[in-house]
Formats: structure tokens, C-alpha cells, sequence
């Protein structure tokens, strides 16, 4: 947005409210701000990300070491790079480059005197240079950007105004459309979308996606997921179908990890039994102990017979069984679309890839052993673990020409494990002495000798049959395919009155 802001480019419209607003405490993105009391507000209902991104860079006092958008003077573009204060410079010399083409900080171009200071506290740019900094402040201070301001109380109008606005170009996420439309009319808490899905994630479960924030609220209110929602609330039941809406996840979230066993959203192979749960727990917000018990069968028969994939009609039947005052019924009839066997795929160990399903729930019998650091033998904290990027939640133990075998593609030549350096993890393994921490990756003391030996082969073949038990006694506790599914006595005795 940036670099079309300096070049002259449009960067798009927004579309203000104005309307009175009390006074609060607003964040907008990591920038919080304490906005009087007004009658004329401007509340934005089209282009908030824009306004957040540049009230963040433009306003906003980054640490030393955070990340933050600079105009690099010698490439002449803008750059998100981290922000090197007083102490990150002591212990070393500055280098050439950063004492004669020195990144511009965004953050002080919109005050001409803070900027003359960067100026003056870099004299050795020359005059070219100087003037790039000034002609950059004065083009992001002069631009202009187009924006509608409706002054009206007729929500109908706001709303087709919005949707026109946004016909052309890229089509707004659903879970955009209704933070646009409802979130900045929300004035209790949570406010918005995003504001459900943080709370939902300080619980140490890991973020959850906007969207799927979005279906759990449309579920609990009874609203179809695949059709336009805009018409179907009215503004002031919103804060309350967001309240009910983290309630309910709130409990989803605990179930999914005291009863299901997910240690954090990264292990959730789907996000169907997200919305579905949202919408049960809403219905009952205090289940008995054999409805948690077979909602739980429920959930894992179904993820490893790869039956919650989400689709649009399975998401619909999933949602119709769940039925207000009828509790077991409800669970009953989840059970019924749960199947009977896991998929045939399921338990093989090769290929292994987080972001599928399979993977995931592998790694889920992984995470059930205990896994403990194989350099100081503590637990590890997996909630940390997890909210690591991509596939560094469970890295590799064998890399380059010890990787030849078959087996190092699959599950055998993964941890769960915090990354460690180039033959790091093979030194952890083969240094550690403490058979239970080997056992909580599944590693015997005959596969860690084989590694020891260089023998990759033997170690990965070892370590293979050890998990192939491990997963499928992990698969078949948790689905307990040949259990009693019956519900519970109490909901079977059938009153005389």
C-alpha cells in the first residue's frame, strides 16, 4: 500500500459512518488509542485493514528489535524490517551501509519536526539523500485517498452502499463483510470477529481463523454458512450473538483439549467440529459426562474415517443434528454420521506432510507420549511448540545423504521437537541418556545405538515399527470403535407423571 501511496497510485476507497460514539480505548492492530467522546464520529465500515495499517505504521513507537515498515534509501522502496535501537547497536560497529543509507522509519514522516530530527541525527547522507527522506514524508502526508462519508440512521442504506462499493475487484472474505457491516457497531465487548478469535486464542489453543469464528456465530444463531447473512441479523442482536459465540468456543475449546486430546488448533485435521461444537455447547452449555465421552468418539471416529472434511453439505447435516432440548439426541445422531471404520489410509507412515489431515492426527499420537526436550529432559510446553511456523513444529531428524532411506519421507524421521541447528537433533538423540525421554518420542535405546552408529537405516526402521504400534493404539483408544455408544440411564428412565 506504501509503495502505491509514494508512486500516486489509488489505493482504494473507505467508506466512513458517522454517527455519535461513546468514549473508549480502540486498538487498531498493535496501536491502542483513547478516542473521546463524539456525536460526529467517522466509524469505517469499508477499508479498515488500510486505516489499521496506516494508523499502526504511521502513529505507532515500535521497539527495539520489532518489525516495522522502513523506506530503504539505497533500493528506493519500502521494506518490513526490524527496528534496530540503542542497545541492539552496542558491542558492534555500524556498517558502511547503515551509516550512509540508513532506512527510513515511516513512523516519523508524518511529524515534519520528528523527521528534520532523523535528518539531523544522520549527517552523513548526502544532499540527494536528504532530499529522498523529504520528498517522502511530504508525499505521504499530502496523499489523498477517496473515502464516502453516509450520514444517515437507516442501516438498509449503509449496507447497500457497502455492497456496491465492493463489486469490482477482489470480493471481500464473509468474515470481512460482518466486522465491515456489524463490528464497529458493537460497542460492548468483544467488539469484533477478530476480537472473539484473540480471546479464543489467549487460552493457549492458537489462533482460529476469522472465518471460522464467522460459522460458529452464524451457527449458534441458526443461520444457514453458505448463504448471504447481511439481511438476516439486525444490529442490535449482534453483541449478543458475539458474546454467546465465544461462550461457546470457549467451551468447544476446552472440550478439544481435555476431552478430545488436541493440544492446540494446529492439530485440528479439520474445522467442521469447530462450528459444529460451537453450536452444541451453545444449545448445552453443561453436558453430561456421557455426552462429552461420546462426542469425543464422535469427533475422532469421524476425523480418522476423514468424514469432517467441511464441505458445504456435510457441514449442513453435521448442524441438523443438534437439536434445542434434546441433548443425547443430538450426540446420537452425530454419532450415526461418524461411520464405523477409520479410512484405510490412515495409519500409514509415509509421506508425511503437516498440512494433511493424516499427518496431523499422527502427530496428535505423537504429542500423546509426553515429548519431552532431548536436551534437558523437561516436558515441553506444545502450545509454544505448535504455534511454531510451517513444518518447524516437527522438523526432521536425518537431512541430506542420511535421508536416502524410504522411510525418512514419513512419520519415522519426524520429532515433536523445537528445531535445533544442522545434526542437532541426531547429537540430542544419540547424547541423552535418559531412556524416558527417548521413550516420549518413541525412540528405544536399540534405534538411538543404531543412530550412533550412523546406521539411518536401521534407526528409521526401528523408529518406524515403534510408532506403527504407538499411532494405532492411539487411533483405536480414541475411537473406540467397538464401545457401547448407547446413551446415558438417566435419559433412558421415562417418567410415570
Amino acid at each position: 500500500m506504501f509503495d502505491g501511496i509514494y508512486r500516486g497510485y489509488p489505493v482504494g476507497t473507505l467508506l466512513f459512518w458517522q454517527r455519535e460514539a461513546p468514549a473508549a480505548r480502540l486498538s487498531l492492530g498493535k496501536l491502542s488509542l483513547d478516542a473521546p467522546a463524539r456525536s460526529d464520529a467517522l466509524w469505517v465500515v469499508d477499508g479498515q485493514q488500510r486505516v489499521t495499517t496506516l494508523a499502526e505504521t504511521l502513529l505507532g513507537h515500535p521497539a527495539s528489535g520489532a518489525r516495522a515498515i522502513h523506506f530503504d534509501l539505497g533500493g528506493v522502496k519500502f521494506v518490513y524490517t526490524k527496528v534496530l535501537g540503542e542497545a541492539d547497536a552496542k558491542g558492534r560497529e555500524e556498517t558502511e551501509a547503515e551509516r550512509t543509507s540508513p532506512r527510513l522509519p515511516l513512523a516519523v514522516v508524518l511529524d515534519s519536526a520528528q523527521l528534520l530530527e532523523w535528518l539531523f541525527a544522520h549527517p552523513a547522507l548526502d544532499p540527494a539523500q536528504r532530499a529522498l527522506v523529504l520528498d517522502v514524508g511530504k508525499r505521504i502526508r499530502e496523499y489523498q485517498m477517496p473515502c464516502y462519508i453516509v450520514e444517515t440512521r437507516d442501516e438498509q442504506v449503509l449496507r447497500t452502499i457497502f455492497h456496491r462499493t465492493n463489486r469490482s475487484g477482489r470480493p471481500l472474505e464473509a468474515h470481512e463483510v460482518f466486522d465491515a457491516l456489524f463490528g464497529a457497531l458493537s460497542q460492548p465487548q468483544p467488539p469484533d470477529l477478530r476480537h472473539v478469535a484473540q480471546r479464543a486464542s489467549e487460552m493457549g489453543f492458537g489462533p482460529l481463523p476469522e472465518g471460522d469464528v464467522l460459522n460458529a456465530l452464524l451457527a449458534v444463531k441458526g443461520l444457514p454458512l453458505d448463504r448471504d447473512f447481511t439481511d438476516a441479523l439486525d444490529r442490535d442482536e449482534v453483541p449478543g450473538a458475539l458474546r454467546a459465540t465465544e461462550a461457546a468456543l470457549r467451551e468447544t475449546i476446552v472440550f478439544l483439549r481435555r476431552d478430545a486430546g488436541f493440544a492446540h488448533v494446529e492439530l485440528l485435521p479439520y474445522t467442521l467440529p469447530v462450528v459444529v461444537l460451537s453450536k452444541f455447547f451453545h444449545e448445552f452449555p453443561a453436558p453430561r459426562d456421557r455426552s462429552r465421552l461420546l462426542l469425543r468418539r464422535w469427533l475422532w471416529r469421524g476425523a480418522l474415517g476423514a468424514r469432517l472434511t467441511g464441505a458445504t453439505v456435510g457441514m449442513r447435516q453435521h448442524l441438523a443434528c443438534i437439536r434445542k432440548d434434546d441433548e443425547e439426541g443430538s450426540v446420537q445422531r452425530l454419532l450415526a454420521l461418524a461411520g464405523t471404520a477409520p479410512a484405510e489410509d490412515v495409519t500409514l507412515l509415509h509421506s508425511f506432510h503437516f498440512a494433511r489431515a493424516r499427518s496431523k492426527l499422527q502427530c496428535c499420537a505423537l504429542a500423546s507420549l509426553g515429548p519431552r526436550d532431548l536436551v534437558t529432559g523437561e516436558l515441553l510446553d506444545l502450545p509454544a511448540l505448535l504455534s511454531a511456523p510451517g513444518e518447524e513444529k516437527v522438523p526432521t531428524v536425518l537431512r541430506g545423504k542420511l535421508a536416502e532411506d524410504d522411510r525418512a519421507s514419513g512419520l519415522a524421521n519426524r520429532v515433536l521437537h523445537p528445531r535445533l541447528p544442522t545434526r542437532g537433533l541426531i547429537q540430542a538423540i544419540t547424547a541423552t541418556s535418559d531412556a524416558r525421554t527417548l521413550a516420549s518420542h518413541a525412540i528405544s535405546t536399540e534405534a538411538q545405538a543404531a543412530l550412533r552408529d550412523g546406521d539411518a537405516a536401521r534407526f528409521l526402521a526401528l523408529r518406524e515399527a515403534a510408532l506403527q504400534k504407538t499411532v494405532e493404539r492411539y487411533f483405536q483408544r480414541q475411537g473406540e470403535w467397538s464401545a457401547d455408544d448407547s446413551p446415558s440411564l438417566a435419559s433412558m428412565i421415562v417418567s410415570e407423571d
